[in-house]
């Protein structure tokens, strides 16, 4: 009589769990409804680009570094040398070692060069007193150095024929160099992913260069033909004791330039 209970209850207990299956009722079988794909932020939807043409580590067409400008940058992304950081607050810039370069540079670049105009024309501008006053602020953050010759450029002025002076990183030591001389140290304690601002101040025969908002030096020049560059240019490639792969990278937070008469 006992095994016949217990047999009862077991059957009752089975019939129950079937009843309340959810898979015999299809109630709770609905999918859930698709969630919304995240829209990948494209660099021009970080810093203005207007007037800025793109020069990447790759072959062009010429076989040189590869250019981008307007209207193509507007929305324009390369997932490995111009990309928006995760957080979705700067734009990165990288340049490997083993990159093209430009026709008149040995060291590869992911690197903005000004221009006017919505981007149609090259910049032109000159340093001499009577030409007005010429900026570039960036605020940055270098993330990534080459292995063995850890050395970057993060923002330039150049002329015609060359680099008329720049912010240049090599290891720790961050300081301005003007076209291979060393300038006014900003400092040599820095610590790679440290967001930290420049400026350049051009006109009336010099330029004034500002780290974090202080004065850091005036350097004498009348340069012509003048132009700003932002971004990552690697100061080092195969020859130079690195292996494919080692490269620069820089975050740039924002990036303005202004002209006064």
């Amino acid at each position: 009589m006992k095994k016949y209970l217990l047999l009862l209850v077991f059957v009752s207990l089975r019939l129950m769990a079937c009843s309340g299956d959810d898979s015999s009722s299809g109630i709770d079988n609905v999918p859930e409804p698709a969630q919304p794909s995240v829209v990948e932020k494209v660099p021009a939807q970080v810093l203005d680009l207007t007037d800025w043409k793109l020069n990447l580590p790759i072959a062009g067409s010429n076989g040189w570094s590869k250019e981008i400008k307007q209207p193509e940058l507007a929305t324009f992304i390369d997932k490995d040398y111009f990309f928006v950081n995760k957080k979705g607050d700067a734009v990165v810039f990288r340049a490997p070692v083993e990159g093209i370069t430009t026709s008149g540079s040995k060291y590869p670049r992911s690197e903005l060069r000004e221009m006017i105009n919505g981007g149609k024309d090259k910049a032109d501008w000159n340093i001499a007193a009577g030409n007005g006053t010429h900026i570039m602020e960036i605020t940055q953050a270098v993330t990534h150095l080459p292995d063995y010759k850890p050395h970057v450029v993060v923002g330039q002025i150049h002329d015609a024929d060359d680099d008329v002076i720049v912010f240049r990183l090599e290891g720790k030591k961050l300081w301005v160099d003007h076209d291979g001389s060393k300038g006014a140290l900003l400092t040599d304690q820095y610590e790679l992913g440290t967001k930290f601002t420049v400026k350049f101040v051009a006109g009336n025969g010099k330029v004034d260069s500002y780290y974090n908002g202080r004065f850091a030096e005036s350097y004498a020049t009348n340069a012509e033909h003048c132009y700003f560059k932002a971004g990552m240019y690697t100061q080092s490639n195969l020859t130079k004791g690195d292996k494919a792969g080692a490269y620069g990278e820089v975050e740039i937070y924002k990036v303005t330039i202004k002209h006064e008469e």
